[in-house]
């Protein structure tokens, strides 16, 4: 009983983690780059798009919202959005 109560704890706290890991931005985009599938927000945040998220189409100056994950160093965009 011990143990089944441990391991529900720590799933617990793994969940938790990782729900912390993502992250929300709202803002203007600055730049794009087609060859690394990145995106430089005008607060200069670098963004890696992942998946099947791509930059094409992305013009500077739109208006976004973007969730990602930090990982390795790097902000990888798991969602993005315009802004309303």
């Amino acid at each position: 009983m011990k143990k089944l109560f441990a391991s529900i704890i720590a799933l617990g706290i793994m969940g938790t983690a990782t729900l912390a890991s993502a992250a929300e931005m709202s803002g203007r985009v600055m730049t794009t780059d087609e060859a690394t599938n990145t995106i430089i927000m005008e607060n200069g945040t670098v963004l890696e798009l992942s998946g099947d998220l791509s930059v094409k189409g992305l013009a500077p100056g739109t208006e976004v919202v973007v969730t990602y994950d930090e990982k390795d160093g790097k902000n990888l965009v798991t969602d993005i959005a315009p802004a309303s």
